[in-house]
C-alpha cells in the first residue's frame, strides 16, 4: 500500500494485543507480557524528534502503528494533504507495517469540532468516505 508517496507494507495477518503508547508509561510497555504492537497517535509525533523509547520498541521487533485522529477521513471538505503527509512520513519513520485513523469526521465549514464526530448513515457519506480513502491510499 502507499500512502502519500511512501511505501507502506500491508499487515502480514493478525497482530495480537495492541496497547496505547503514552509518554507516563512509556518505559513499562517493553516489559508487559503478551503486548504485540504499539499505538501512538500520530499528530503527537515529529518525525525529527521521535521519542527514543518507541525507536527501541520498532528495534526490538515490536511493530510501532501511528493511528491519526485527524484526517477527517468522513468531511465532504477536500483532505488536508499535509495531514495524510505527516501521517505517512511517521508510519515510514517507524517502519511500521501500517497506519490508521478514525472513520469520522472533525472538520466542515472551516471550523474543527475537537471530537471525532459520527457520519451520516447515508450512501453520500459512504461516497465521501471512499474517494477520501483512496486519496489518502494514493
Amino acid at each position: 500500500m502507499v500512502v502519500a508517496g511512501v511505501a507502506v507494507a500491508e499487515a502480514p495477518g493478525p497482530l495480537g494485543v495492541g496497547i496505547g503508547w503514552r509518554e507516563e508509561i512509556d518505559l513499562s510497555i517493553a516489559r508487559l507480557p503478551g503486548v504485540d504492537w504499539v499505538e501512538v497517535v500520530a499528530e503527537n509525533l515529529h518525525t525529527e524528534h521521535l521519542p527514543e523509547t518507541l525507536l527501541a520498541l520498532a528495534e526490538r521487533g515490536i511493530p510501532v502503528l501511528p493511528h491519526g485522529v485527524s484526517l477527517s477521513l468522513g468531511s465532504a471538505e477536500p483532505l488536508d494533504t499535509r495531514r495524510v503527509e505527516h501521517l505517512a512520513e511517521v508510519t515510514g519513520a517507524l517502519g511500521a507495517p501500517m497506519a490508521s485513523d478514525h472513520v469520522c469526521f472533525v472538520r466542515a465549514g472551516g471550523l474543527d469540532s475537537g471530537h471525532l464526530l459520527p457520519l451520516p448513515r447515508t450512501r453520500e457519506a459512504l461516497n465521501v468516505l471512499v474517494d477520501n480513502v483512496k486519496l489518502t491510499r494514493s
